[in-house]
């Protein structure tokens, strides 16, 4: 959708006012592009290179080496694996009890699912660095079972997948479908979940496939709560390792532009393929994920 439509932009303010946003844009994206450029291109310097002054863009030589030397020392597949594993084991708990759970709170008329949404609702209201502790408690001697969770990736896969986010966005989409479709469907002798199943999600595409790409900007980017539930080395994610890597101070600066620009680029890449979903889920709910 455009800043402008065509009849605004007829009048005279409304032109001046969108060739001063073209302006605005041609001068500040460049300046948002250059750190990243800065990164990409560092990991091809030289460990001396990369920070001299004043700092040059393009490296005098291409070193692509610094790549494979730095996955080699690092372990950086170790990394990146164990991140694999956090973000799809919490796509893959998280997605399907939300979406349950919003379809009850939408369409079962339950008694008092208005107050189940609010406490949803209110869970986003707290601080994550407000539940780290208790959350650390709980998985260290986890509740019935006794279980001790601290270096399991269960800790962070149970942890994550509790986010009334996911419900408040799929109740906000279940309760546009038409209620017809379900009343017909149980004519027809279908439970509630073959109407889930074989009804809800076919028609649901689009508001699952934000809150996928939602859950694992999420959880991707996670930093502080793998750091107190992981402190085993072979179990950290790649935003654990980029800290240990900078707070060590001993890898060389090449080689941790190498680890930030592998961790930068699926973001972009996710970004750029996927901006539409992103936007939709920020519209549906107004709440930025």
């Amino acid at each position: 959708m455009p800043i402008l439509q065509q009849n605004e932009l007829r009048k005279g303010r409304s032109l001046w006012l969108y060739r001063g946003i073209i302006v605005f844009l041609v001068v500040l994206i460049p300046i948002q592009l250059l750190p990243h450029l800065w990164m990409f291109f560092g990991m091809f310097k030289g460990p001396t290179e990369v920070i001299k002054l004043p700092p040059s863009l393009l490296p005098e030589k291409f070193l692509f080496e610094n790549i494979s030397t730095t996955f080699k020392k690092l372990n950086v597949w170790r990394n990146v694996w164990n991140t694999v594993i956090l973000c799809g084991g919490t796509i893959l708990v998280q997605i399907p009890i939300s979406s349950l759970g919003a379809f009850a709170l939408s369409k079962l008329r339950l008694r008092g699912s208005n107050i189940l949404l609010l406490f949803f609702i209110g869970t986003m209201m707290i601080s994550q660095q407000a539940t780290i502790i208790p959350l650390y408690l709980m998985m260290f001697d986890f509740p019935l079972t006794h279980w001790n969770l601290i270096n399991s990736f269960w800790s962070l896969i149970l942890a994550f997948s509790a986010w009334g986010w996911a419900v408040f966005l799929f109740k906000n989409f279940f309760d546009s479908l038409p209620s017809s479709l379900f009343d017909a469907a149980k004519i027809d002798g279908a439970n509630n979940l073959m109407i889930f199943i074989r009804i809800v999600v076919p028609l649901s595409g689009p508001v699952f496939s934000i809150a996928i790409l939602n859950t694992f900007n999420a959880v991707y980017n996670q930093f502080m709560v793998p750091l107190m539930m992981l402190p085993a080395q072979d179990k950290w994610p790649l935003m654990v390792q980029i800290y240990a890597v900078q707070h060590a101070g001993a890898t060389p600066w090449n080689q941790v532009m190498v680890l930030l620009a592998i961790t930068t680029i699926p973001l972009l890449v996710i970004y750029i393929l996927c901006q539409r979903y992103i936007v939709e889920g920020i519209v549906m709910t107004g709440i930025k994920g």
